[in-house]
């Protein structure tokens, strides 16, 4: 009966210890999280007299409206990348500089 009880006692310990390392492989499997660098600051270049009248996020990009005078090149919508802070382009209506 002593022989059947440390078996049963053995045979959980087992089991236990095996429950924790299909864990720990499951866990050492999973694709880990990318690390996202940041950028310290962009500088648009807009013309004196223009104001940014607005800014959204579509996907990995950075949609900046701008507003103004159209004389001044102020009207222009400008695409930046959000992981480098790199202007991808800008559409302007009349005169861009």
């Amino acid at each position: 009966m002593q022989a059947l009880k440390a078996l049963v006692i053995f045979m959980g310990v087992l089991i236990v210890a095996s429950l924790a390392l299909l864990a720990y492989g499951l866990f050492g499997r999973m694709p880990k999280s990318p690390e996202v660098a940041g950028f310290d600051a962009v500088a648009l270049p807009l013309p004196a007299g223009c104001v940014l009248a607005e800014a959204r996020a579509d996907g990995e990009r950075l949609i900046v409206r701008s507003d103004g005078p159209a004389e001044r090149g102020c009207q222009q919508v400008f695409v930046v990348d959000l992981a480098s802070g790199r202007i991808l382009g800008r559409v302007g209506a009349g005169a861009v500089p």
